[in-house]
């Protein structure tokens, strides 16, 4: 760990006083240092130090007004990489010392409080607009079919969805995710790589909208299986054609024809199956009026043959 601080007080250099200040950050913020002992280690009066930590504490408020989010990502990250320097540090000189462990405890604590955090008070509050429950049901069962892939959706894209459903402002939007949110949506939050994602089906289940024994479930998870399962035969198709005839480059216009002719019979294949199982699905929503909407772009999540699928089925 790089202290390198010989002052005791000023006078600072603009350069020399935002050096000590990034460091007493990462001492005091990445290694939960104290004031004193920082103050120790860089041998720097005390008092300048608790006036960077008053500073910094300072910029974190103001910041968490501006973006909060980014801000407790950002944390995150740093606990990351020292969480990583650790485990790198054990494995390369073979450590066992429950030190380390402790160390390794108090940082995946740190990580887990900032994940819990919840800033509400810096947050702008919708505009007060209501819809029923029975609403707020369809809804989320039309974005889980929707979504089968993968039914683990951001805000924005649930708000985004919610626009596009009912045709409204984004205030009326975000103040319909509000009241999703209220109803529990929260605890179905997840922390998912570098985003938070909403567990929509979680949902569901808390809601009693559906159970796992529910045929909506069912076909879900049929979605689920057919998206995967177009995807490895598209992918063994193209390795077929590539063994036997090169790289695309290759490929004459014949073999090109025959590629697209025996694509397509997959996709029809895949097609007829998806619509019908979605159709029966699509059942479980009371407004009907949601699959007539789901029907008129369907193409753009699935394709023309879907669509066209689904208008026969439906007429």
């Amino acid at each position: 760990m790089a202290v390198a601080q010989e002052k005791k007080g000023g006078p600072y250099s603009k350069d020399e006083r935002e050096k000590r200040q990034k460091e007493v950050f990462r001492l005091h913020f990445e290694y939960g240092y104290s004031a004193t002992k920082i103050a120790d280690l860089m041998k720097i009066n005390r008092n300048t130090i608790n006036a960077d930590i008053k500073y910094w504490y300072s910029n974190i408020k103001e910041e968490l007004k501006q973006n909060s989010g980014e801000f407790i990502l950002r944390q995150i990250g740093r606990l990351e990489a020292q969480r990583t320097r650790i485990i790198e540090n054990i494995t390369e000189n073979k450590i066992d010392d429950i030190k380390y462990e402790k160390l390794l405890l108090d940082i995946d604590a740190k990580i887990n409080n900032l994940l819990l955090r919840i800033s509400s008070d810096t947050q702008v509050k919708p505009e007060s607009f209501e819809i029923q429950e029975d609403e707020i049901k369809d809804i989320v069962l039309f974005l889980i079919l929707k979504y089968s892939s993968d039914h683990s959706l951001e805000k924005e894209v649930i708000i985004s969805e919610i626009v596009n459903l009912r045709q409204c402002t984004i205030n009326e939007a975000e103040a319909v995710f509000s009241q999703i949110k209220e109803l529990g949506l929260e605890c179905c939050r997840k922390f998912r790589s570098t985003k938070f994602v909403c567990d929509l089906l979680e949902f569901a289940y808390l809601r009693r909208y559906v159970s796992t024994t529910d045929t909506f479930v069912r076909n879900v998870q049929a979605l689920y299986l057919l998206h995967t399962n177009l995807k490895a035969e598209k992918m063994r198709l193209n390795e077929k054609y590539t063994k036997e005839y090169g790289s695309k480059e290759k490929w004459t216009d014949e073999i090109i024809e025959k590629y697209d002719e025996d694509k397509n019979k997959e996709i029809e294949k895949h097609a007829e199956t998806t619509s019908k199982i979605i159709a029966e699905a699509l059942e479980n929503l009371s407004n009907q009026e949601l699959v007539v909407d789901y029907i008129k772009y369907i193409n753009v999540f699935f394709g023309q043959e879907e669509k066209d699928r689904f208008e026969e089925y439906f007429e």
